[in-house]
């Protein structure tokens, strides 16, 4: 396994962190982790206290969340405080919200407002009074891909992942997966609560959010209460959930339950949830001999429950047991059977706990990381032991068979100060591995590689269908990107129709981030595709009863016969299906604005594109240039510019004009429709026709985003020299993408969505934390029109699967 890189901090430092405190850590689906740490402060009680000795410091401490993303590890933001322990940290199924859990019986759901990772509201509380949180996890809503390595090779996403078979945690009216949360306390108290179904955060600024308090369902897991140490919760098929715990004075018994939910009352009238705690196999264990459970996973392994427990033994090591639930069918005596026609062959199913594997380890075990996919295989699941010698073992599941082993900064295990692994967790593809000391300090190491060849493009699609982000697997494959690309476009185009516009969305978010490594821009055709959705929306038909096809229906059928003037086109079309009112056109100009700027750089630029073709000998991954679909939008959207330009002059584009007699929308059209003929190879005279719009009119020029991330021509560099280090909140400078004119020239903001500029210094924007996109914080103030508020609604989420990041 190869050591990414490792995230010095210099806040969580020796002096403020309590080494013997666990930082937890938990990644999302869209490669977000969350991580707590419990700081100490030092409080210094003046002369006339009375509480303690004249001027005497007396420790304090506070639990901090903060959250980070995998491809900007430096950088980390702060969620909430608190002066209670937490005991729970879990990310919602989508990777919106945080779960957390203390000590005291407090339970918090945070969720970013606005998506944006730098600011958290609170969401939801609960409190059960004078309990401890041990573990807590969200309802599972039933979704879930099986990840099989043998159907690589086979064409289309429905045979190559198949559907999860397993029913949610609780389903509401008609079936639908209910959101909630249960959760079980030290004392044995099961809860459950569910979320509600519309949750409004304020519009305004400055407004205080609504936290809305709920009531937990609450009922004993047991017959009578216990001392829970360590707990483990899974979902099964059933929807139920197992869980298996050990209590503080029964350390030779694991016992195991299966909660259900279900909701009672009638249809319509007050319905309320009620928990159904059923017994178990438990799992009877040796005689201890001085071990203590450390420990307790409960997964599936190949459609079988496996519980792994680790011990921590007297002579400093550890040990690592799984015990794997084995169901047998045993033969009923005929004096008990029943009187039908099949006696003698009644069976009944019985369930015990077999070990099947152990290990001893050398150091006390820290953590233990269990795959997050969801394999058909038992060689897709192995087990990553996380031990206190910062050293991590990757073992093979039924046999506990070392697979590999990597060491990091060794440090004795008798030395009590020294900085040692405590937690950490896998990445939604299971590719990376991120793990926390004593001191907050990341580090990040590389899975071991699937056995299969060829797995990259298999997870990337598995990425596409799941909706989870793939920034881990693009990290480990910066050098091999081209081809995926071309292997990743080729296998989507040959998807069925459905399927495409049904995936389209995560596809073109993939697909911008694998280009933007390359420095290619991919995401001009995202937003290109973003604007003919709404403008085509405005579209109605003049007359309802005789229109078979609506009105960009009937325009992409006359556009594809190649007439080259966009004045004839309009001829053939019936104006009235393209009418809209002039004031909406008005606040629609800054949209087709970027649509005919896109259209002169891609033909001002098309003769160099074509001369580094020839001299290089090869063409990139992507080119819009190229792109068909994206030629077409663009002739489809100019056609509509130039009808709207009639009923309302104030919406058409506006060029600083070298030569006045041009028509700057004719001349775009005529050039796009001769391209569109053959964009592979466009012809000598097409590319010296676009080389003179540099002598008709100014060429404006697009804005370009340049963050700083390992998503990154620069990022590829680094993780190719090895071993990469950074520190906390400090930016790394080998990352930077500088351009010379950002040194020379003060460039103003250029807001992405609506296309405006915002001066040198705007005041609050957000930018995307990944790629750099830039979108005004109050725009739907601004916006006066319904079409406006419409486009501004589609970005709510940046078009990369990034999170927006609030700059004040």
């Amino acid at each position: 396994m190869t050591i990414l890189y490792k995230v010095e901090s210099k806040e969580f430092g020796k002096d403020s962190v309590f080494p013997q405190k666990v930082v937890l850590c938990s990644v999302s689906a869209r490669n977000i982790i969350a991580f707590s740490s419990l700081q100490s402060a030092i409080v210094s009680h003046g002369p006339g206290d009375s509480s303690s000795g004249a001027g005497v410091a007396v420790g304090a401490s506070n639990s901090h969340v903060y959250v980070s993303d995998i491809v900007t590890p430096w950088e980390y933001y702060k969620v909430c405080s608190s002066k209670s322990l937490i005991n729970v940290l879990e990310w919602s199924a989508n990777g919106e919200q945080l779960l957390l859990g203390y000590v005291g019986g407090r339970v918090e759901i945070w969720q970013p407002k606005h998506q944006s990772i730098n600011i958290w509201l609170l969401q939801y509380h609960a409190n059960i009074p004078s309990e401890d949180i041990i573990e807590a996890k969200f309802f599972h809503n039933g979704k879930g891909v099986l990840f099989n390595p043998q159907k690589k090779e086979h064409t289309y996403y429905a045979e190559k992942f198949e559907r999860l078979e397993q029913r949610p945690t609780l389903s509401g009216f008609g079936g639908v997966a209910s959101e909630g949360c249960i959760l079980l306390t030290s004392s044995g108290l099961l809860g459950a609560f569910s979320l509600p179904l519309l949750q409004k955060f304020p519009s305004t600024e400055g407004a205080g959010s609504e936290i809305v308090e709920l009531t937990p369902v609450m009922h004993s897991i047991g017959i009578s209460r216990s001392f829970i140490e360590h707990c483990s919760m899974a979902p099964s098929p059933s929807g139920a959930v197992n869980v298996a715990f050990s209590c503080g004075w029964q350390q030779q018994l694991v016992q195991c339950f299966k909660i259900s939910l279900m909701m009672e009352g009638d249809l319509g009238l007050e319905q309320h949830m009620a928990i159904k705690s059923e017994s178990q196999a438990s799992i009877f264990l040796n005689p201890l001999e001085g071990k203590l459970i450390s420990h307790l996973k409960w997964t599936r392994v190949a459609n079988d429950d496996v519980i792994f427990i680790a011990y921590s033994c007297p002579e400093g090591g550890s040990l690592l047991e799984q015990w794997t639930l084995t169901r047998r069918h045993q033969s009923v005596h005929t004096l008990l059977q029943g009187g039908g026609s099949n006696k003698g062959n009644e069976f009944v199913q019985s369930e015990s706990w077999e070990q099947v594997a152990k290990l001893h380890l050398n150091a006390p075990l820290a953590d233990l990381c269990l795959t997050r996919l969801v394999p058909t295989a038992s060689d897709c699941s192995p087990v990553y032991a996380i031990l206190q010698d910062n050293s991590v073992q990757v073992l093979e599941p039924n046999s506990l068979k070392q697979l590999n082993h990597t060491q990091f900064d060794k440090v004795s295990v008798s030395d009590g100060s020294g900085v040692k692994f405590v937690s950490g967790d896998l990445t939604p593809t299971s590719q990376m591995l991120l793990i926390f000391d004593t001191h907050a300090q990341l580090y990040a190491m590389q899975a071991p590689p699937l056995k299969q060849s060829g797995s990259a493009l298999l997870l990337l699609e598995y990425c596409i269908v799941t909706g989870c982000d793939a920034s881990d697997v693009m990290l480990l494959n910066l050098g091999s990107l081209e081809p995926l690309v071309e292997k990743l476009t080729d296998n989507f185009s040959r998807q069925p129709s459905f399927v495409k516009n049904y995936y389209y969305a995560n596809f073109l978010a993939l697909k911008s981030n694998l280009c933007r490594v390359q420095q290619q821009e991919f995401d001009n055709l995202i937003i290109l595709h973003a604007i003919s959705t709404t403008f085509k929306s405005l579209l109605r038909p003049s007359d309802l009863g005789y229109q078979d096809k609506g009105p960009a229906d009937n325009l992409t059928t006359k556009l594809n016969e190649s007439i080259p003037d966009v004045d004839t086109v309009m001829l053939n079309l019936d104006a009235k299906d393209f009418t809209v009112e002039p004031v909406m056109l008005q606040s629609l100009q800054p949209l087709i604005q970027w649509v005919t700027d896109l259209a002169v750089n891609m033909l001002n630029r098309l003769p160099e594109e074509v001369m580094k073709c020839k001299l290089s000998g090869k063409r990139p991954s992507y080119d819009i240039s190229r792109d068909i679909n994206a030629i077409s939008s663009l002739r489809e959207l100019l056609v509509m510019i130039r009808i709207w330009g009639l009923l309302n002059t104030q919406c058409l584009p506006v060029y600083t004009k070298i030569m006045e007699n041009i028509d700057v929308l004719v001349i775009l059209f005529r050039l796009l429709t001769r391209l569109a003929q053959n964009p592979a190879e466009p012809d000598e005279m097409l590319l010296d026709e676009c080389s003179l719009l540099s002598k008709q009119l100014l060429i404006p020029q697009l804005n370009k985003f340049n963050p700083t991330t390992l998503l990154s021509a620069q990022g590829f560099a680094a993780v190719k020299s090895g071993h990469l280090m950074f520190t906390s909140l400090v930016e790394p400078t080998c990352l930077q993408d500088m351009e010379m004119e950002d040194v020379v020239f003060a460039r103003s903001v250029k807001d992405g969505v609506s296309n405006l500029q915002l001066g040198a210094h705007p005041t609050t924007i957000r930018r995307c934390a990944r790629c750099g996109f830039v979108f005004v914080n109050n725009a739907n103030k601004v916006a006066k029109t319904s079409a406006l508020k419409a486009w501004f609604n589609k970005w709510l989420h940046c078009h990369c699967g990034g999170f927006w990041k609030q700059i004040n």
